[in-house]
């Protein structure tokens, strides 16, 4: 990667962000030959970050493989910026959010809630930096689930797109999953079961060639003629040998129990996701912890490479629970959990993307009253600044391998940590239930050091 892309990001060049944006002091360095080399140390005072939202609810129609919007999601945008529109298919669609000031301080999520006889359900999930490489991981492709991938090109460069597509019985022959031309400022949806018809557990890898994108999954069921389940679903930026899912929560048994009886309800049951992309099986241990009283749980795992597999954890107590997977082998890993209302007759899922660790400053838009997981993966306490909406920070302490739980109330939450900790935010409303994550931009863009020679 070039010095001007790491320095820009989001712009053609070092020249787009004026002569005054940036400082440039030469440190000499000595060497064992006597020479010293330049050492350049470029600290932009403003970066331009680019966050992009994939827009409307689509919908699938048939085999015809017609992409239509059915119902417009809302963005919500902190610390200032614009909303650009994308140019889709066939209406105007998706966003991106551009912030020229502090790049920490800008957050957007798309929230929306349906109840057609098409589609029923919640989704709120986070807008994202464009990544050239991601993952996701969630969804359908059986009777009655459409999972459709909206691929967003929020730059002035086109993108060429390749999918991997895995699933159960391993990775899938998907023809015209390569070579997928996203134009500049444009966005493309595509129904998966385009590419891997008839499959429950898909795992997608996409790679961008050319201009970075964001890609998210949108996921709806249907069972019979009844609607019950919407979701939106972010993705990872690469394997891991940690999963982190800070808060899940899981229905009583009064609220969906009667539901169970029924197979076609089988995918509101908790459960992970799992697939290993290389060759060697791995060996994973599940932790669940309960934030109410109670013991975790520890479970150990043999996961095969190569193919996905869905895991249930359907005798976890109603509540909130965090959840970490530690694998001797890269993973990716999705969680799911599932809602019913029994006054309004509303069912619905939320598909958890895995939360990084991440240190320093974090923001996350929140639509609504909701609960707020913090885990702290290391072998260290980490000290956490919390302010919710404008108010005092409130500093907090996440004991070594612990978790937090927190409820945060509709605005913006914003995140300071001195170690890595990951998050999450569960909202359950009376239409369904979604999770999200504040994310930080993908590169740090405070300073950049070149040595020459």
């Amino acid at each position: 990667m070039s010095i001007l892309s790491k320095v820009t990001f989001g712009a053609a060049g070092l020249t787009a962000l004026g002569l005054s944006a940036y400082v440039a002091a030469f440190i000499p360095t000595p060497l064992s030959t006597g020479i010293a080399p330049l050492s350049t140390v470029i600290s932009p005072e403003s970066v331009t970050r680019n966050i992009v939202c994939s827009g409307d609810v689509v919908g699938y129609i048939g085999d015809s493989a017609t992409i239509s919007g059915i119902s417009p999601t809302t963005q919500i945008v902190s610390g200032g910026g614009t909303a650009t529109n994308l140019t889709a298919d066939s209406a105007t669609n998706g966003s991106a959010i551009t912030n020229s000031g502090v790049s920490l301080d800008v957050s957007a999520i798309e929230f929306g809630s349906l109840d057609t006889d098409a589609v029923a359900g919640y989704l709120a999930t986070e807008c994202g930096d464009p990544l050239n490489d991601q993952w996701l991981i969630g969804g359908s492709t059986t009777t009655g689930r459409d999972t459709i991938i909206t691929i967003s090109n929020g730059s002035d460069v086109e993108a060429r797109i390749d999918l991997e597509i895995w699933g159960s019985a391993g990775k899938v022959d998907a023809p015209g999953s390569h070579g997928i031309v996203v134009p500049a400022q444009s966005q493309r949806s595509y129904s998966v079961a385009g590419f891997a018809p008839d499959e429950g557990s898909p795992v997608i890898h996409l790679v961008s060639n050319g201009a970075a994108v964001w890609a998210t999954l949108q996921t709806t069921v249907v069972r019979g003629l009844v609607p019950g389940g919407l979701d939106r679903i972010g993705s990872v930026a690469t394997p891991t040998v940690s999963v982190s899912f800070p808060v899940l929560r899981v229905p009583t048994e009064k609220s969906i129990g009667k539901l169970l009886a029924d197979p076609s309800y089988a995918d509101i049951v908790a459960a992970l996701r799992l697939l290993v992309p290389g060759e060697t099986d791995a060996t994973i241990t599940i932790t669940l912890d309960p934030y109410a009283e109670g013991e975790s749980q520890v479970v150990s795992a043999s996961i095969p490479a190569g193919s996905t597999l869905d895991l249930p954890i359907s005798e976890l107590s109603a509540g909130d629970w965090a959840v970490t997977i530690e694998s001797d082998q890269p993973i990716v890993a999705g969680a799911r959990v599932g809602f019913h209302d029994p006054a309004s007759g509303i069912t619905d899922l939320a598909w958890a993307s895995a939360s990084p660790d991440q240190t320093g400053t974090v923001s996350v838009t929140v639509p609504g009253d909701a609960a707020l997981g913090l885990a702290n993966g290391g072998s260290s306490e980490v000290t956490v600044s919390i302010v919710n909406n404008g108010g005092l920070a409130e500093d907090v302490i996440i004991p070594a391998r612990g978790k937090l739980i927190i409820p945060v109330g509709q605005g913006v939450v914003t995140l300071t940590s001195n170690a890595p900790v990951s998050n999450a935010v569960f909202v359950q409303t009376r239409n369904g239930i979604a999770t999200l994550r504040g994310l930080t931009a993908p590169i740090d863009a405070s300073s950049v050091v070149v040595t020459h020679g």
